[in-house]
């Protein structure tokens, strides 16, 4: 008896767990190409360039990158793909990664902010699902993407095809 008490607790937790989420689905080149699991407190912005995902400790912007099937394609726009919200970005440290069983780029480093020019920091991740390639940033004024980068890869980490 103890261990159904145990095990339907388990499951009762787990289904609370995976109703904290929800779904966010990201076309590119006119398709559905991305789903993330984000907050379900998240605020989504959708736009035809981007979406921007909004939580209390995260500014995510992801974008998809027309045209670019590999994360080599994408990486080489990288500057003109985040330009309205950073400028003259400059990696300074890079580090792989895989996501949606694909490998991924990670690059934190520094720019201008595109609204008014201050200096700031990114993250920026390149990464694939399919046969389309993404670029997802976060960054701020000073250090302030570092305390955005855990947050938004554990978005990242849920990538998957439609």
């Amino acid at each position: 008896m103890r261990t159904l008490v145990m095990s339907l607790l388990v499951v009762c937790l787990a289904s609370l767990a995976s109703g904290q989420e929800i779904a966010v689905t990201i076309s590119a080149d006119n398709v559905p190409a991305l789903v993330l699991s984000v907050p379900k407190d998240a605020r989504v912005s959708p736009s035809k360039e981007k979406t921007v995902i909004q939580t209390t400790n995260m500014f995510l912007h992801v974008w998809p990158v027309p045209g670019a099937k590999t994360v080599a394609d994408a990486a080489a726009r990288v500057g003109e793909v985040i330009k309205g919200d950073v400028l003259k970005f400059a990696a300074t440290k890079t580090n792989d990664l895989t996501l949606a069983g694909a490998p991924a780029r990670h690059l934190i480093g520094n720019g201008a902010e595109a609204d008014d020019g201050d200096p700031s920091t990114a993250d920026v991740v390149i990464f694939t699902v399919g046969n389309h390639a993404f670029v997802a940033c976060v960054h701020g004024e000073g250090n302030d993407a570092s305390c955005e980068r855990e947050p938004m890869l554990a978005v990242l980490r849920t990538a998957k095809s439609p």
